[in-house]
């Protein structure tokens, strides 16, 4: 057996960031397009955007500086917070899967 955790971090109006939240972010700063991570991610650019959009609100900062369409075409990079946002986030489950791991060895054995 193994043991899983799932950890999101919440505001008081809702979800503020979780794991595939995270995921868009990496996908947005590794493609430079929220349109192309969203495809990566199997979901729509609307679906996408909302996302961003709810955890920008919820969070205060802007997590993605866009340039829109033209001769060049648009883009997406990510601020320094979601960054940052992002680099906590996967410390923080790192830091819990280890205690997590740690602990259901201590109680269930090996």
């Amino acid at each position: 057996m193994k043991v899983k955790i799932k950890i999101w971090l919440e505001g008081e109006n809702g979800v503020a960031f979780a794991e595939g939240r995270r995921l868009l972010l990496e996908a947005v700063g590794r493609l430079g397009s929220l349109n192309a991570a969203a495809k990566e991610l199997g979901m729509s650019y609307r679906a996408a955007w909302g996302k961003i959009k709810a955890t920008e609100k919820v969070l205060g900062t802007k997590l993605l500086k866009v340039t829109t369409g033209g001769k060049g075409g648009g883009g997406a990079e990510l601020t320094a917070d979601a960054k940052k946002l992002v680099a906590n986030f996967n410390k923080y489950r790192d830091r819990l899967n280890a205690i997590a791991e740690k602990e259901f060895k201590r109680i269930f054995g090996k």
